[in-house]
């Protein structure tokens, strides 16, 4: 980057007053337009900070998980991050951590007897009501009806 103060001309009407200064500033891109279109392809988040999200996402999956929690996880604001998360899973960042908590429960449900309160626990849901809607909404069934189906 370079800075030059180049001195004004001076006009009739600003004789006598300080000279005044023009500012020219020339920024160098130093990438090609093709280069421009690639970078732009590659928008979301860096690989490194997505790994490190979903992987706290997993460890904390039974507890409170906020989007400020994982844009903290991320080293980015709460607004950035949701949306380079988006761009980069393809749902926000509250769908995904539901998306995660169902799938974790439906494996719980085939392979266990536990009862559906106590996985709607395990799986981080505030409640078995919750848990209810959030299958049936990702799933398609009802827990005790998908149990029943992989019976």
């Amino acid at each position: 980057m370079s800075v030059a103060v180049i001195p004004a001309q001076e006009s009739s009407h600003l004789a006598g007053r300080a000279p005044i200064a023009k500012l020219s500033i020339s920024i160098p891109l130093g990438r090609t337009s093709e280069q421009a279109a690639v970078q732009c392809v590659r928008c979301g988040l860096p690989p490194r900070a997505k790994h490190r999200v979903l992987e706290y996402i997993v460890t904390h999956l039974n507890e409170n998980i906020t989007n400020e929690a994982l844009a903290e996880v991320a080293g980015l604001s709460v607004c950035h991050f949701a949306r380079m998360f988006k761009e980069t899973v393809g749902v926000s960042p509250h769908r995904y951590v539901l998306q995660c908590r169902v799938e974790c429960a439906r494996e719980l449900l085939a392979s266990t007897d536990m009862p559906l309160s106590e996985i709607a626990i395990v799986t981080g849901f505030s409640d078995q009501s919750h848990y209810t809607r959030w299958f049936r909404e990702i799933i398609g069934v009802t827990p005790s009806s998908y149990r029943w189906s992989t019976r």
